[in-house]
């Protein structure tokens, strides 16, 4: 267990800015939250600081992924005000989170002096962490849209069901007409084998470049693995089971992941908080509610 509070405490004036990177699906049931755990997990074993937020408010699990019970959430960070060391919990292997919070029949709304607060805490993650992951809920809203559009690249979580290609589809298409300049990998999981996860892959990469005119880029394709589920009931991240092939292959999308990554400038990584802002605001002047709700 390593102290956040101290790492949060730390003078950041100096530091770079990290990447935020939103996980997304466009249906439930994908393994969206177990690959942002565990890919979020392999990034950290590779010496990165990596903080996860569940913002999938109401029905996260990035706790019972983890078999922990988080003290705070990231609601209670909103509505009473609390700062960024106060509701990141430790997890293993030097990983932060953050617990989604607010129960199913509760409606969230972050306000305006929310979202300010809001603000200062993330600015204040950007400097102390080199990755934060937004594990968005499953499909798409136009709050959590907001999210997905202001972050400086996503990930689409899909398997090789022709239900989930469709709706990664239709979650790509809504973001890509809106902002067709936003770096977007797709992740195929639960592949039989190789050729079944590269089959769908192209066959993704080719509808999104005849209908959509634009490109999106293969992150990886995870095996279906036994061991996954197995995980899952043991509340332990399938990236720490030695006999995982879905681990083994995780482990590498990270590697590969950091390798040819083209380090961006200082503004254009100090932007997600601007771009959010900017949505809002055009959301209010649209006639649109620009707070955060589910």
């Amino acid at each position: 267990m390593h102290d956040q509070a101290a790492k949060l405490r730390e003078s950041v004036q100096h530091m770079p800015i990290g990447r935020t990177i939103a996980v997304a699906s466009g249906k439930g049931g994908v393994g969206k939250s177990n690959f942002a755990l565990n890919f979020s997990l392999a990034l950290s074993k590779l010496g990165k600081s990596v903080l996860l937020i569940d913002l999938d408010l109401g029905m996260g699990n990035i706790e019972i992924l983890l078999g922990s019970s988080a003290k705070h959430s990231f609601v209670e960070m909103i509505q009473n005000r609390l700062k960024l060391e106060q509701i990141v919990e430790a997890g293993p292997d030097g990983l932060d989170f953050i617990a989604a919070g607010a129960a199913m029949n509760e409606l969230f709304h972050m306000d305006g002096p929310g979202f300010t607060h809001f603000q200062k805490e993330f600015e204040r993650a950007q400097q102390v962490y080199d990755f934060v992951f937004l594990d968005m809920g499953a499909g798409l809203t136009e709050e959590s849209a907001s999210f997905i559009l202001a972050a400086d690249e996503s990930i689409v979580v899909t398997t090789t069901e022709p239900t989930s290609m469709m709706d990664a589809y239709a979650l790509i298409k809504h973001i890509k007409q809106r902002n067709a300049d936003l770096p977007m990998y797709l992740l195929v999981n639960r592949a039989i084998d190789k050729r079944e996860g590269q089959d769908t892959a192209a066959r993704m990469k080719e509808v999104i470049r005849t209908f959509l005119h634009t490109e999106i880029m293969l992150l990886g394709i995870l095996p279906e693995d036994k061991q996954v589920p197995k995980s899952v009931k043991m509340q332990e991240p399938f990236i720490n089971q030695k006999d995982s092939k879905a681990g083994t292959s995780i482990k590498q999308l990270a590697a590969t992941y950091l390798k040819p990554a083209a380090e961006t400038t200082a503004k254009e990584r100090t932007s997600f908080i601007g771009r959010l802002r900017d949505i809002w605001t055009g959301g209010t002047r649209n006639g649109k509610d620009p707070r955060f709700s589910r």
